[in-house]
């Protein structure tokens, strides 16, 4: 009898650790729907609304993998929009974000950490982590900080 209690209770307790995780606040989904919407903004080149979603002097920083070799570079949001501005020919892209982690700090302040991959044609182009800053202005959560991982997937 005292194993079965035994065996129960650990039963109980990895149930208990391997359940889902707590449901998200309404604050909480409301940041992941910001960063879900630059998202599809920026995917779709609809750069007046990806503009529109960066808080003013917002910051890009990607850190890159390309042949092996690592280089970081770093942007203002307003030199990151013209740069995606000056492509002439964009290719419509889905960044489906995964393991996503949502952090408010004192209800102004959002963290968001998520996995990613970048799909194109339904095809795997890269994948990484996203991490974004978000802050609550009067308009909504707007991003003030995009920093991202972005290592190319195998061919």
């Amino acid at each position: 009898m005292r194993i079965t209690k035994t065996i129960a209770l650990a039963l109980i307790l990895t149930a208990t650790l391997a359940g889902p995780a707590a449901a998200q606040t309404a604050d909480q989904k409301a940041v992941q729907q910001a960063v879900e919407t630059f998202l599809l903004h920026l995917g779709d080149h609809e750069f007046d609304k990806v503009a529109a979603d960066l808080a003013p002097k917002a910051i890009v920083v990607v850190s890159r993998e390309r042949e092996g070799q690592w280089s970081n570079t770093f942007q203002t949001g307003d030199e990151w929009v013209a740069a995606l501005k000056r492509n002439t020919n964009p290719i419509t892209f889905r960044e489906p974000i995964t393991n996503v982690v949502v952090t408010i700090d004192s209800e102004h302040l959002a963290y968001v950490r998520a996995d990613f991959q970048v799909m194109r044609d339904g095809k795997a182009q890269s994948h990484g982590v996203d991490q974004f800053t978000l802050v609550r202005e009067a308009s909504g959560w707007k991003v003030a900080v995009v920093a991202y991982t972005s290592i190319p997937s195998p061919r």
